[in-house]
């Protein structure tokens, strides 16, 4: 399975980012899964009938499948094949890049949904017979990205409630907080990018993904967190913040020429992390959003922090898609 794949043009080249998972997931599950799902509905107060739904199926196997562990990943670019350097790690994950340039780039490109992209496929070395085909959204140098956080910024997780958020996770349909993909959508065509990166694991991309499809949110880069699912982990399934703050300076360090807009909520660490950010790029970030969770309220001191980190930039707190739309009206404009 591919992940999101992405491309930005450096000096002369574009390096290519592409990343995914080469699994096996499990036809019957075993004892020793069968366990660890009982002890999982335990947490959530879930029905059998719910535990044995399509639903939860869906959501849990890609928890319980068995790495690919140091497969090698190749990758076929206008028939160009390229061995990715690095193989799959234990988790069965591949994250690796390539450079190429402006011609390789033009004879590949291709336009969706208004957005440039690269085609592309990728295989295992010796399941040449079954590549998974997928495109890669291309970032010029110039423009501005908007960085979103995903669980109770545009889709309704209840973080701060664990058995509600394990429901919401494994035996819910994924919702979207009203209005906020019409605000994304406005300032797609405008010329914004996107890039969602959040603490929900990989193995819900799928879902998520189709959650990004059904309510329209532009399409993106998406930056998830490596979690497995274990009996003595199971009490760490709430997912922190841990590792946004890297992947957010990765992200603007690999496009330097770009200005940012970010987008959290208050319900964990998402305030202090855009804190660092603004005090680590300074003009770069144009603006910093925070949705305002009633249970978990923005610490002021924390807010008039931001403010103070962002001078020349937009500092604001909302409460709906509609506040938000306002307060950014003159930033996306100008």
């Amino acid at each position: 399975m591919t992940y999101p794949a992405f491309g930005y043009l450096g000096e002369s080249k574009w390096r290519i980012h592409v990343m995914g998972v080469a699994w096996q997931t499990p036809v019957v599950f075993s004892m020793r899964q069968r366990m660890m799902i009982r002890m999982l509905g335990g947490v959530m107060q879930a029905t059998p009938d719910q535990l044995s739904g399509s639903m939860f199926h869906e959501r849990i196997t890609p928890f319980l499948a068995e790495a690919e562990h140091r497969q090698t990943i190749l990758l076929t670019i206008n028939g160009s094949t390229h061995r990715l350097k690095k193989r799959t790690r234990r988790n069965g994950h591949f994250h690796d890049s390539i450079c190429l340039g402006q011609d390789e780039v033009n004879r590949a490109m291709i336009e969706t949904d208004g957005r440039l992209s690269l085609k592309y496929s990728v295989a295992l070395e010796d399941q040449l017979d079954k590549p998974v085909e997928d495109v890669a959204c291309l970032y010029y140098p110039h423009g501005l990205s908007v960085v979103s956080d995903i669980d109770d910024t545009i889709k309704d997780s209840s973080v701060g409630d664990r058995r509600e958020l394990l429901a919401n996770t494994f035996l819910r349909e994924f919702r979207s907080i009203e209005g906020m993909s019409e605000v994304y959508r406005n300032w797609a065509s405008l010329g914004a990018s996107f890039h969602y990166v959040s603490s929900s694991p990989w193995q819900l991309y799928e879902s998520l993904h189709q959650m990004q499809s059904v309510h329209d949110f532009p399409i993106g880069t998406m930056h998830l967190r490596n979690f497995r699912l274990r009996d003595h982990l199971l009490k760490r399934v709430i997912l922190r913040r841990k590792g946004k703050a890297t992947e957010i300076s990765r992200l603007m360090g690999n496009m330097p020429g770009r200005d940012f807009v970010l987008v959290g909520d208050s319900g964990e660490k998402d305030p202090k992390i855009y804190l660092k950010m603004c005090r680590q790029f300074g003009s770069r970030i144009k603006g910093v959003f925070i949705r305002d969770i009633s249970q978990r309220p923005l610490e002021e001191d924390i807010f008039r922090k931001l403010r103070q980190a962002l001078p020349g930039g937009v500092c604001e707190k909302f409460e709906t898609a509609d506040d938000l739309s306002q307060f950014s009206e003159d930033l996306f404009v100008r």
